[in-house]
């Protein structure tokens, strides 16, 4: 082997038995735990509608496979909104700038919502120039159904 190899080789070596290693199992874990939550917090703010009826709510289980996470059980909330559904589609854990991410999707559009920390969700306003995110609250979860939904 070349010495050049050889010595990157060693260097790394060293570096990953003194590095703290990632626990892969424990951010899916938390990933996973964040979208129940944020699940949670979505049927808390429609908690009345749903309640009388206006909406239904249900879940859905899918797979993800993500480099170094390997493939995982998570769930897609669907919500039936009059006689539409708009779904909660779950991309991810590994996604640049963010803890994770989750597609709102409608007949008319999608959306983007991202976990920033533990349990900080927020609405991707714009990419460019820079990255604007309003955090998930009653209002903004308004604005991005009537985003996504027909008239």
């Amino acid at each position: 082997m070349d010495q050049k190899l050889a010595d990157l080789v060693q260097k790394k070596q060293k570096q990953a038995g003194t590095g703290e290693q990632i626990d892969w199992d424990e951010r899916r874990n938390r990933y996973v735990a964040a979208v129940d939550a944020l699940y949670a917090q979505i049927e808390g703010m429609l908690a009345e509608a749903i309640g009388q009826k206006k909406v239904a709510s249900q879940k859905r289980e899918k797979h993800l496979t993500e480099s170094y996470i390997g493939t995982y059980a998570v769930n897609d909330l669907i919500l039936l909104i009059g006689d539409e559904p708009v779904r909660f589609s779950p991309r991810g854990r590994n996604i640049a700038g963010a803890e994770g991410r989750v597609d709102v999707v409608g007949e008319r559009g999608e959306a983007i919502l991202i976990l920033r920390g533990d349990a900080d969700w927020g609405f991707v306003q714009s990419r460019q120039p820079t990255l604007a995110v309003v955090p998930l609250k009653e209002e903004t979860l308004a604005e991005v159904l009537q985003l996504v939904m027909r008239d």
